[in-house]
């Protein structure tokens, strides 16, 4: 399998050798850049845009964006306070700072063209589905649906202890919570939320939809497959002792896996990144990480799977 990285600085940048001695992803190139996770490290730190990378830097209160042809630094946005999240979708980027607040940035420009204070508790993490944004507020134990014309709350959903992920098909969306392990579905159409049975392990954390079913890994999680109208539990599938995140790329889940030592910690710190078929659910090893290389978002585009290392400020480029 081809490896190869493309890596973004917001200011700071060191030489290939010095982040390669941090930790790093065999046969790929790095330069260490944008080090700004900080404590209660973010998740989705990392939104791709065509061939234009989009990265949170949490504790510089920055959103870059990154050239991923070049390499090159384009555009610094500094947010109000330390940014916890962005995503691309609906014609725009979306970034979440600590505040709980929206920003609308235009993907041409790289301007801000609107702020929303959405008044969450503890904002966290942004999702993209049945043509609105979505946020959760962790404290609150809910969701909150913005329409992205106005960024108006359109609804605060009531989901569950802990809301950690979530997955859409064209009429339903799904949050998994870390803390209860409940499944809640939600209709697109009436804003109805029904809950499904719950999620098997310690803290299910991350989720994607899948040749028809959910996808749901986690601290002490493996990758679970579960029938998304009810829940149940359809296969579980070993992928070591339990995964940071999960994406869908080319008919198969990816999943950024950690070492039993590290999985008790949360630390996001990765062991392998697993590929597993959707159809046949055979799991092989795509990568090893060597040193420490910690995973503050998973995005696949196309043919690849790109990796977020924001303490050590990398972006790992896969070939799926």
């Amino acid at each position: 399998m081809k490896i190869a990285s493309l890596v973004v600085a917001a200011g700071l940048l060191a030489s290939t050798a010095s982040a390669a001695a941090e930790g790093s992803v065999p046969g790929a190139k790095t330069v260490k850049a944008c080090a700004a996770a900080g404590p209660f490290w973010p998740t989705m730190t990392l939104a791709l845009d065509g061939s234009t990378a989009w990265v949170a830097c949490k504790e510089q209160s920055r959103v870059v964006r990154v050239n991923t042809a070049t390499g090159k630094l384009v555009k610094s946005l500094r947010l109000d306070t330390p940014a916890i999240a962005v995503k691309s979708g609906l014609g725009a980027i979306w970034a979440l700072d600590s505040a709980s607040t929206l920003y609308r940035i235009d993907r041409k420009t790289s301007r801000i063209t609107r702020r929303a204070s959405l008044g969450a508790t503890a904002a966290y993490n942004v999702w993209i589905g049945g043509g609105s944004v979505w946020v959760a507020d962790d404290r609150a134990a809910q969701v909150i649906r913005v329409a992205p014309t106005t960024g108006k709350v359109l609804r605060r959903l009531r989901v569950g202890d802990g809301p950690a992920s979530m997955a859409f098909s064209r009429s339903s969306g799904w949050v998994v919570n870390h803390r209860d392990r409940r499944l809640m579905r939600i209709d697109l159409a009436t804003n109805m939320v029904t809950e499904l049975q719950p999620v098997p392990g310690d803290a299910p954390e991350r989720m994607v939809y899948l040749a028809g079913s959910l996808w749901i890994t986690g601290r002490g999680t493996d990758l679970v497959r579960v029938d998304p109208q009810t829940g149940r539990t359809v296969a579980t599938i070993e992928i070591g002792a339990g995964g940071i995140d999960v994406v869908a790329a080319r008919g198969s889940l990816w999943v950024a896996t950690r070492n039993a030592t590290v999985d008790v910690t949360g630390l996001p710190t990765m062991e392998t990144l697993q590929r597993v078929s959707a159809t046949t659910q055979r799991v092989t090893t795509a990568a090893t990480a060597t040193g420490r290389v910690d995973v503050h978002g998973v995005v696949a585009q196309g043919d690849f799977v790109w990796l977020a290392d924001n303490r050590s400020g990398v972006l790992y480029r896969v070939r799926a």
